[in-house]
């Protein structure tokens, strides 16, 4: 396959695809003693996980049917660790289809009963290295992937989650050379939709289409969802450069796919209001929000009454955005504040937090955009330098630091405002109007002070 790495440089990262990986690796010791896992790390007893694993599903889904023959091989053969892995990935299909992490708890459970039969057992630490990384416990992720790795150096599994973990830990050399070690390892995909979005985050849209496209050639009617999955990651490269007719036609695609796939649906919804459809916007996002209640979602929807005028009902929703942000959300409740220019104090302390563990130019750009609000503007344009050090072509994060250095004097930031609304002049409802509103009071200061210069200086050409 062609390699991650391209001639010119090959740091070609920054965030990961972590929760959209399809495979994934983790933990535990020699005995295991640790309380089970659980979904973001809740504590269940070695009953209360079996139990878990064991969830009686009632529709007759393929995926629910899967469930059901191996929960029943499970039963049969409690000893055995492979079956109690077996019945993990089958929750983690349900999960993806759905779109609901709250299946995550299913996954841990059954993890957890294979490891309490053998605490070594590399099928079952590979799958607790999803839930690591679906919970955002990144380091202990990256550890026990290197477990694995140390026993196993071609485990491609080990070095997905590995690649995944040093990724939103901001440590991308690390991130990258893991990626590439796995996609010569085993080539495929997940791979190639893997090294899209790498290439994208460093500014090849090219090199972003060309893998993107090789990934879409692997698809399997059998297993719908990852399929889906990638047309909608290949729809954000085209929304990314305002080709909002394509990225709609793309995520059509995705939704003859998987019918109501929550992610294609919140794309879609945000493409609306790219296109000024609110009303187009709000019913898809509202099915997205009854299938998965993300504060993502709620944010969209908050935009799209606005638009309408809708001021209770986009206060409504905004308040949703807060429940579910405090939830289990702060990188996105952060940038909710600061976008919206509110609540700064509550948004600094959960950037904060969420630094402490996670790295990447998502968070360096949320740390400086509160860091901005709160007036602190030389530490916000050292963030935002960060933030910028990959060349991603989001236009968000290119108007955020341009009125950050506008901010600070320099002369470049009014240029990136200008780039960011060149490359995709509706990136967002509040930040678009805020950086066109910008440039047009700069500029009207620049014509005043220019006049007033000519009166002070009448013979001036």
């Amino acid at each position: 396959m062609s390699r991650i790495r391209s001639t010119s440089s090959w740091v070609r990262v920054a965030t990961s695809l972590a929760l959209a990986g399809w495979w994934q690796a983790e933990p535990l010791a020699v005995t295991y003693a640790a309380p089970p896992l659980g979904s973001a790390g809740i504590q269940l007893t070695p009953d209360e996980a079996r139990e878990a694993c064991l969830t009686e599903v009632s529709s007759g889904s393929p995926v629910d049917e899967a469930i059901r023959v191996d929960q029943a091989r499970a039963r049969t053969l409690p000893t055995k660790p492979d079956g109690w892995v077996r019945v993990g990935w089958e929750w983690v299909r349900k999960a993806r289809l759905s779109g609901d992490p709250g299946f995550y708890v299913n996954v841990a459970s059954c993890t957890d009963a294979a490891l309490r039969v053998s605490p070594e057992n590399t099928a079952a630490r590979e799958l607790r290295g999803l839930v690591l990384i679906n919970g955002h416990r990144f380091e202990e992720a990256r550890q026990e992937a290197e477990k694995i790795l140390a026993a196993d150096p071609e485990n491609p599994i080990a070095l997905g989650t590995l690649s995944d973990a040093l990724l939103e830990l901001g440590r991308f050399e690390e991130a990258v050379a893991a990626a590439q070690r796995s996609a010569d390892v085993k080539p495929g995909p997940v791979l190639y939709a893997r090294a899209s979005y790498f290439r994208w985050l460093t500014g090849d849209t090219d090199g972003a289409k060309r893998f993107i496209r090789s990934a879409l050639s692997g698809r399997d009617r059998r297993d719908p969802e990852p399929t889906a999955w990638t047309f909608v990651e290949a729809a954000k490269v085209f929304w990314h450069e305002a080709d909002y007719d394509g990225a709609d036609a793309l995520l059509a695609e995705a939704l003859r796919w998987v019918p109501d796939y929550p992610p294609a649906l919140v794309a879609r919804g945000r493409v609306a209001l790219s296109q000024g459809q609110p009303d187009r916007a709000i019913g898809f996002l509202e099915k997205a929000y009854r299938a998965q209640p993300l504060p993502e979602t709620a944010w969209l929807l908050a935009d799209a009454r606005a638009m309408l005028r809708d001021v209770a009902g986009a206060e409504a929703e905004s308040q949703r955005v807060v429940q579910a942000g405090r939830r289990g959300d702060r990188l996105t409740l952060a940038l909710f504040y600061a976008t919206k220019n509110r609540a700064i104090d509550e948004a600094l302390r959960l950037i904060e937090e969420e630094r402490a563990g996670r790295g990447g130019v998502y968070v360096d750009d949320t740390y400086a955009w509160v860091l901005y609000r709160a007036g602190r503007i030389e530490e916000a344009r050292r963030a935002s330098d960060s933030a910028l050090r990959l060349g991603t072509p989001d236009a968000r994060i290119l108007y955020h630091a341009g009125a950050i250095q506008m901010a600070a004097a320099v002369p470049a930031g009014r240029a990136l405002v200008e780039k960011a609304l060149a490359i995709n002049p509706k990136f967002d409802v509040t930040g678009a109007a805020e950086a066109r509103a910008l440039l047009a009071s700069t500029s009207d200061r620049t014509d005043a002070a220019t006049q007033q210069s000519r009166r002070v200086r009448p013979n001036a050409p």
